[in-house]
């Protein structure tokens, strides 16, 4: 038996305005997989992932979430999100790690409405699968950039999602926290949970990964465990040292 299809892009073509930022993309996830997508400043990245998780939507092509079309689909619960920006907190933010953790039930139970046992529930579920429960009740503007990063994590997982969507979750992290998200990002491919996950660095997904796809527009290589650079694809890769930031003027989200 084949194995079910998480994602499935067919001839995907987006545009901001008159500026093209994909071109063409056809792409399938099965269900299982952990898949590395690189690529360099506005090659199309953050935008592939706002596409998967239905903050944008594609002008030309075909998108699937679970064998259905994006435009119908409504269980997007099912899919767990970490953005690009999501661990840059303002240290005065006022809220505890169980709040952040917490509002991510917000997508099931609608702004305004009282959270119950089982949100609560599922919130702490996810703290401790991130190891963080012990910080329950610290301000999580005082946590490290790790740790931080660990706490959206955890948000994201209250939802308990098949599909995880992580966007440069290793940004402002130290080593330390960057062998932890590896080690937990294994542990969610244990648990079956399929992960799409944008990187400039491929260190911490080695040997975790069942493909990386490697993006500038169009797919420049894609289905090797590999890392692109490894097998030859080093001209569409990021440069070292190259800055982080959108990938051009007329795009409101990151490339």
């Amino acid at each position: 038996m084949s194995a079910e299809m998480v994602v499935e892009l067919n001839n995907i073509r987006f545009t901001y305005g008159c500026h093209p930022v994909l071109d063409g993309i056809s792409l399938q996830v099965a269900a299982g997989e952990i898949v590395g997508i690189t690529g360099p400043n506005g090659a199309g990245k953050t935008t592939l992932l706002h596409l998967i998780v239905g903050l944008v939507r594609a002008q030309v092509g075909e998108l699937k979430i679970f064998g259905q079309p994006a435009g119908v689909f409504k269980e997007r619960r099912q899919i767990g999100f970490v953005s690009q920006r999501a661990s840059h907190f303002n240290r005065s933010y006022p809220a505890t790690v169980y709040e952040v953790v917490l509002s991510g039930r917000t997508a099931l139970r609608g702004f305004g409405r009282f959270f119950n046992r089982q949100d609560r529930t599922c919130a702490e579920e996810a703290l401790a699968r991130v190891d963080m429960l012990a910080y329950k009740n610290a301000p999580v503007g005082e946590l490290s950039g790790g740790q931080q990063q660990r706490v959206m994590l955890a948000r994201a997982l209250s939802l308990r999602p098949r599909l995880l969507v992580l966007d440069e979750p290793t940004n402002g992290v130290d080593q330390d926290g960057v062998k932890e998200l590896s080690r937990l990002i294994s542990g969610l491919r244990d648990d079956g949970i399929t992960i799409l996950a944008v990187s400039h660095e491929p260190g911490w997904l080695a040997g975790l990964t069942s493909k990386w796809v490697c993006l500038n527009r169009t797919i420049c290589s894609c289905n090797s465990s590999i890392y692109p650079r490894e097998v030859g694809w080093s001209e569409c890769l990021p440069v070292r040292g190259e800055q982080f930031g959108l990938g051009c003027a007329d795009s409101p989200v990151g490339g």
